[in-house]
């Protein structure tokens, strides 16, 4: 059951019909780990922890510089920058942080937060849902790839041999497609639109959390800025993705 200050804590949410306080309790017991160094997985981390999601893991070698900056003048000697900051926005969150950046999270999260698609194949042999984000210059690219729908399309037989995202020398980095220059990508990652992708991200986790056996049509989401216009494509599943085709799957 909630405690006063947690009302009060999360009132604005506590208000919404698809929330409510029972709802507010399933996000305070949700565990979501975020593979991502840049600001964008930053602004995935602050709005997980405004949100109140109980248990946030985070890579200790991938976190945001912007950590160690906001922490610099207030961190213990045996302290991680980012664990630090987030306990201190919300004590309600449990901040882990994992020493190998690589290796797939443990089990019992719920999901992955990612803006990378490194961690997408083995946590979705899993069976575990996968929410992917990534951006480059002006435009930006949101996927909910789940694990646990057998049926449904996965983040590799989305961009198979269509020159996307998981086709792109820069894997593993926070841009997972290629920028058109280097001022493309410097305009997004130092703007608010990283945040405004960040809460897409956090949304998009929280229904799973809230729902987890919803369904809807997979759909990529597209944004392009500075118009914040968004287009939406229903995405088919690949019969020969080598992911998500897989007879170990069934």
């Amino acid at each position: 059951m909630l405690e006063d200050v947690q009302i009060e804590r999360y009132s604005r949410q506590i208000i919404l019909p698809q929330v409510g306080g029972k709802g507010q309790e399933k996000i305070l017991q949700g565990q979501v780990y975020v593979d991502g160094d840049g600001l964008l997985a930053a602004a995935a981390l602050f709005y997980l922890v405004a949100a109140g999601v109980g248990t946030i893991g985070v890579a200790r070698a991938k976190a945001a510089q912007i950590f160690s900056v906001l922490a610099e003048q207030s961190l213990g000697p045996d302290e991680q920058p980012v664990a630090h900051v987030l306990r201190r926005l919300n004590p309600d969150c449990t901040i882990v942080t994992h020493p190998n950046e690589d290796e797939q999270p443990p089990h019992h999260y719920d999901l992955v937060l990612a803006t990378t698609d490194a961690l997408h194949d083995g946590w979705y042999a899993q069976h575990k849902p996968f929410v992917w984000g990534a951006a480059s210059g002006e435009n930006a690219r949101l996927f909910v790839s789940r694990g646990d729908r057998a049926a449904r399309p996965c983040l590799r037989c989305l961009f198979s041999g269509a020159g996307g995202p998981l086709d792109s020398p820069a894997r593993g980095k926070e841009e997972t497609y290629p920028a058109s220059a280097d001022r493309g990508r410097a305009y997004f990652l130092f703007s608010p639109y990283a945040f405004f992708l960040g809460t897409q991200l956090v949304t998009e986790a929280l229904k799973i959390i809230l729902q987890p056996e919803a369904e809807s049509p997979p759909k990529l989401l597209a944004y392009t800025f500075p118009a914040f216009h968004c287009t939406e494509q229903v995405v088919e599943k690949n019969p020969h993705c080598s992911v998500c085709s897989t007879p170990a799957h069934d």
